[in-house]
């Protein structure tokens, strides 16, 4: 290829622009996302770097590296906003696909290596993730550098120089997720004795490896935690919330996650299912280890009790590496018989998703999964204008340069995305916006008074309201008491409960904002502001 690097910088400009583009433009509605702005905002607050607090209780379920960057880049600003906390998600998907670009670079050159690149940051689920204020794309960073380590490691004959980069990179995943990040030495184990037996274990310095993770993971994590909680983590966390969550669960529900990334994954799936024949036809020590690692990942993550979609990021870059293989190789017989069906069927598949669009999918589909379908008829025929251009420069590569029909499709599926960023999060922020019901409570609340939730509070509310007091009272009872005196609180019930109670209030209490949140019509009540 003549000049690459222009062409990476390309790639990642486009991994930047894909997700800073919806970045900060939403409202916190997930507690998830709201608990890590709330975490970063008591970090600058109060100075609280080691143990962070939420609602006044120290925070002990997750390491604090990802927080800390949301309050280093929130720091100049002298407060967490949207879009300072979710920079560090857009910096470390934009750290991902660099990550997978070198990796295919190393292993088969750069037109592999830039393709993979483009294929990871047009998965579906990498676009959700990536502007999201959650440490799951910061820890998918980490491990794929780890990887691009452990790949040079390979091909160097395990030197101690990469292997100590790998091990680092896991240690600093550590920091960002917690124990998850373990699956990579496993992940690597595996993919070593697939290739090179059992025997060559060694020549991955496990005892270095596990020192070097454990020391870092002890020091900045493990043992502040534990002198914080006076001896509880190891009992609160480490067993009762980390065991508990991985091992607890139904067997149905881990078996439906096994097949979550092939959906997930879409449309490139179609076009991985011809690698086996590639693969028979031209066996690679690299390409095995790269399958074995992703393998790995896949299973030790869907076999989670409590499964959530991204716990699987990691796996997609191994994903979208071994797709940019297929399609970059010189490919003959069998192998190339079986690219040109699966060029043929994902170049189908694309039209015909973007006109399904046209539906009434919504009804089919979660509350939040609905802000990301089109709305309008202008939006709806850009995107079936640009999914059709992209299949059909795919299906005219079938019989060519596959390569290139696959760069066209990835770049009309970066423009729909890019679409998708500028829209949804007016759609989101309409359905899940929790700010007027916020601030009408804020403005309520007597000095020495705290905003009520009844039975509870999603902490999005609290990222709105101004440093408030916030308490949950699940006891009807609790809340009648409370009602019946003159409103020194503010509370924010659904319509239907308040409905139930106003009857027995005292006449100060008043409506102060109602509004629908998701599909619950929700109401602030206390007294008005003179």
């Amino acid at each position: 290829m003549r000049r690459p690097a222009a062409w990476a910088a390309g790639v990642l400009l486009l991994a930047l622009l894909t997700a800073l583009i919806p970045a900060g433009r939403r409202p916190f509605w997930s507690s998830d996302e709201a608990r890590f702005a709330l975490l970063a905002r008591d970090v600058l607050d109060s100075g609280r770097w080691v143990v962070a607090q939420v609602r006044g209780e120290p925070y002990l379920n997750k390491p604090q590296l990802f927080f800390w960057t949301v309050a280093v880049v929130s720091a100049p600003l002298g407060r967490v906003s949207e879009l300072s906390a979710a920079i560090p998600a857009v910096l470390a998907s934009v750290a991902s696909v660099a990550g997978v670009v070198a990796i295919g670079r190393l292993l088969w050159g750069w037109p592999a290596g830039l393709l993979a690149g483009l294929i990871l940051l047009t998965t579906p689920l990498r676009f959700e993730m990536s502007h999201q204020v959650l440490p799951d794309v910061m820890l998918d960073a980490w491990l794929v550098w780890a990887l691009y380590w452990f790949v040079r490691a390979g091909r160097e004959g395990w030197p101690r120089r990469p292997l100590l980069a790998f091990y680092g990179c896991i240690a600093v995943g550590l920091l960002c997720k917690g124990p998850q990040a373990l699956a990579a030495l496993v992940g690597a184990a595996v993919a070593v004795m697939a290739t090179e037996g059992p025997r060559r274990l060694r020549a991955l310095r496990p005892l270095l490896g596990a020192a070097i993770v454990l020391a870092l993971a002890a020091l900045v994590w493990l043992l502040p935690y534990q002198l914080r909680s006076h001896g509880g983590f190891e009992h609160r966390v480490l067993t009762g919330h980390y065991v508990t969550w991985y091992f607890l669960g139904s067997l149905r529900g881990r078996l439906g996650a096994l097949s979550e990334p092939l959906v997930a994954f879409m449309p490139w799936t179609l076009l991985l299912a011809a690698a086996p024949w590639w693969w028979r036809a031209a066996p690679d020590a690299g390409r095995k280890r790269l399958a074995m690692w992703t393998a790995t990942l896949w299973l030790l993550f869907a076999l989670s009790g409590n499964y959530r979609s991204r716990y699987m990021l990691p796996v997609f870059p191994g994903l979208a590496l071994l797709t940019a293989d297929v399609l970059t190789a010189p490919l003959a017989g069998a192998a190339r018989r079986a690219r040109q069906l699966a060029v043929l069927a994902c170049a189908t598949l694309v039209p015909l998703a973007a006109f399904l669009t046209l539906l009434p999918l919504r009804r089919l589909l979660d509350n939040e999964d609905v802000a990301y379908l089109p709305a309008g008829r202008v939006e709806q025929a850009i995107l079936i204008v640009l999914a059709c251009a992209g299949a059909a420069a795919l299906a005219r590569s079938a019989r060519g340069d596959v390569g290139g029909g696959a760069v066209r499709l990835a770049l009309a599926l970066t423009a729909i995305f890019a679409v998708i960023g500028v829209t949804y999060p007016r759609r989101y922020a309409a359905a899940f916006d929790v700010r007027p019901l916020a601030a009408a409570a804020a403005a309520a609340v007597a000095p020495d008074g705290a905003v009520i939730g009844y039975p509870d509070l999603r902490l999005s509310y609290d990222v709105y309201l101004d440093h408030r007091r916030v308490a949950e009272l699940r006891d009807e009872a609790a809340v009648r008491a409370r009602l019946a005196g003159p409103p020194r609180d503010a509370v924010i019930m659904t319509a239907s409960r308040w409905q139930t109670l106003a009857p027995d209030a005292h006449p100060g209490w008043r409506v102060l904002a109602s509004t629908t949140v998701g599909d619950r019509a929700m109401v602030a009540v206390g007294r008005r502001a003179p």
